[in-house]
């Protein structure tokens, strides 16, 4: 939209009017942490809120298509599914799905769903966590739908769609877990529709977790909801003062890796020596150490430590040195603390 908030994240807005027949998508392909919109007017939904994740796709041909998906904002991707020897990975995400294993029972395969953290306060507003990746065929797990706060000084009303369904698993992955959403305003009615469930796995410990839903008014006019639901009168909004945390790839053997939309390759390296990768981390604690995932065509998956990160809080960086093999290679980075 062209806009460019403060805090990242937190738009303010005269009024909002999602007008019937649109549909206005909420992704972390765009934008990772939750969304806040926040309205001095009414809040008209007519059309539709996407904050759902991707679905898991299917069974690989080639070690070259194992490219993570997206939740929606504020939610997390699914983990990579094992292939040709390389195990699985769980969903990303505090509550992400475990990998599937190998096992006694063809069950054991598959990857757990994912779930969603939240608490009835929805504070903080976390989105839902990815499925696990399969065990075998490379499927990865489904990712969990993303979060949003809307607040209005004078009304919500939908009449149409906030879809925030974790995403459908398929071929063994993990489904992911729903996400949250939360309406704040004097007066919530309509009689439209809110989705905050997991997405469906091909057995039961496939299936995601549901989100929350939760309306705070003083006048409540009935929503659909499909998953669970609290109700209040209105509370503070406890907003943000920094933008969510991030983590990325700035550089691989001194070529600067450009922002989206990426293309493949990013980079050629004529090395069969290591070569230094560089990371920047934004709002994630300095001495963290994070982890480069490495998906080669012509080699096994590699896992290394990168760190810790050294700087300030507000921007951090990190340094390691990393072995490509011949051919493509797919990669990317995550921290957890």
């Amino acid at each position: 939209m062209n806009l460019n908030p403060v805090v990242p994240g937190v738009f303010h807005f005269t009024t909002i009017n999602v007008a019937a027949g649109s549909t206005l998508k909420f992704s972390e392909r765009k934008y990772h942490g939750p969304v806040y919109f926040l309205a001095s007017g009414d809040v008209t939904i007519a059309g539709t809120l996407d904050l759902s994740g991707e679905n898991s796709y299917g069974s690989l041909a080639f070690t070259s298509q194992r490219v993570p998906n997206a939740g929606g904002s504020g939610g997390f991707s699914g983990g990579m599914g094992g292939y040709s020897g390389n195990p699985a990975l769980p969903g990303n995400g505090p509550g992400g799905g475990a990998a599937g294993v190998a096992g006694p029972g063809s069950e054991s395969v598959y990857g757990a769903g994912g779930t969603n953290t939240s608490n009835q306060f929805l504070v903080p507003l976390i989105g839902g966590s990815g499925g696990g990746g399969t065990y075998s065929n490379g499927s990865i797990g489904a990712s969990g739908a993303g979060a949003i706060l809307i607040a209005s000084s004078t009304s919500i009303v939908v009449t149409g769609l906030i879809n925030a369904r974790g995403g459908e698993a398929g071929s063994g992955g993990g489904a992911g877990g729903g996400g949250a959403v939360r309406l704040v305003a004097n007066s919530i009615t309509g009689g439209g529709t809110v989705q905050v469930v997991g997405g469906s796995g091909g057995i039961a410990k496939a299936n995601g977790g549901p989100g929350m839903a939760r309306f705070e008014s003083n006048n409540q006019g009935g929503l659909n909801v499909t998953g669970p639901t609290t109700r209040s009168v209105p509370y503070l909004l406890n907003l943000p003062a920094t933008g969510p945390p991030t983590i990325i790839v700035t550089s691989i053997n001194g070529q600067t890796i450009n922002a989206n939309p990426f293309s493949f390759p990013d980079a050629t390296i004529s090395s069969s020596t290591p070569v230094p990768i560089v990371i920047q981390a934004q709002n994630v604690p300095v001495g963290t150490i994070a982890k480069v995932y490495v998906f080669s065509e012509a080699g096994p998956d590699q896992v290394i430590n990168i760190g810790p990160l050294t700087g300030t809080l507000a921007s951090s960086t990190a340094t390691a040195n990393i072995t490509y093999p011949q051919g493509g290679t797919r990669g990317y980075v995550k921290a957890t603390w």
